[in-house]
């Protein structure tokens, strides 16, 4: 069973050793855990492809933001002291990305320097650093921040779920396998979801194959794109069994060309099918799934493989 997702927030402050700064982000995160948020801390990149890999990342899958602008030195003839330049920058992409802030500012730092200025985030000031976690803990309680959503799409299934019919000509029964694609926002609806199979392989043979890209069909509609409410779900075509011939595959996209299609597959095996969502508003996914084709239909299974989920 998949855990729920737990909204991520990202820590955003200085990380000087010397004056406890690293303690009180790791004492900020397990409060924030406490909730039942996911807490990531940001630690300062010195090459700009960490700050693009990691810190990037992040703050792009974060879904609020944690700002904390810490003392640096004095500012010539002002009184005052600079703050954290490193997380300045971070507070500017995180309002640029549209995250909900919460800020902290500590007693004697210039107020309203730098991106506070514009984006008017009312930090938060605090002079005693030892009580800062109990602060934002109470702020984020005060606020109303909800641990129980992502910004995001994602591809999940039971492992023995399919859904059987009955041809009313034919009277041949078909089973159909489908992948859920669950919207995990509270108030945001996925526009124009698409989804597609990226690569087939067979786990036996070790063969793997990039597939031509073509839309497949959204479970009950004959679409190639749906619209999934905040909360809710939709599912897509996987693939479809006939009763009659337990072991071969029947693929069922919006293609006019078997060049569109996987493999065939007519025997027993393991195989391992790489799909993608993408839609007008969310960040696309993917997500692989291993089916385990069995003789007996009731025996055959097609789960979300471990850890292959991955955001482009």
């Amino acid at each position: 069973m998949l855990k729920a997702p737990r909204a991520r927030v990202f820590i955003s402050c200085g990380q000087n050793k010397d004056s406890g700064e690293v303690e009180i982000a790791r004492a900020i995160a397990a409060k924030l855990t406490t909730l039942e948020f996911d807490p990531y801390i940001a630690v300062q990149e010195q090459t700009l492809r960490g700050i693009i890999e990691n810190i990037f990342g992040q703050l792009r899958t974060s879904e609020y933001f944690i700002f904390v602008d810490f003392k640096r030195e004095k500012l010539a003839g002002k009184g005052t002291c600079r703050g954290s330049l490193f997380s300045h920058q971070e507070l500017a992409i995180a309002s640029f990305l549209g995250i909900d802030v919460l800020a902290f500012q500590e007693d004697g730092v210039k107020k309203d320097d730098g991106v506070l200025g514009f984006i008017q985030a009312n930090a938060i000031p605090f002079t005693e650093r030892s009580k800062l976690p109990d602060l934002v803990e109470a702020e984020v309680r005060t606020r109303g921040w909800d641990p129980n959503w992502r910004n995001e799409l994602a591809m999940v299934r039971e492992p023995k779920q399919h859904v059987d019919t009955t041809d009313p000509t034919s009277l041949k029964i078909s089973r159909w396998f489908h992948i859920t694609v669950k919207n995990h926002h509270r108030h945001k609806t996925a526009k124009n979801c698409y989804a597609y199979m990226q690569s087939f392989t067979d786990l036996a043979k070790r063969t793997s194959v990039r597939l031509n890209l073509v839309e497949y069909n959204w479970a009950g509609v004959r679409l190639p794109n749906a619209q999934i409410p905040p909360g809710e779900e939709r599912r897509f075509d996987a693939f479809v069994i006939d009763h009659t011939s337990p072991t071969e595959l029947r693929f069922n996209p919006f293609a006019t060309s078997e060049e569109f299609l996987p493999p065939r597959i007519k025997k027993p095996g393991k195989y391992r099918f790489d799909y993608l969502v993408v839609s007008d508003n969310f960040a696309p996914v993917r997500q692989a799934f291993t089916l385990t084709l069995e003789r007996s239909l009731n025996d055959t299974v097609f789960e979300r493989t471990s850890d292959s989920a991955s955001s482009i």
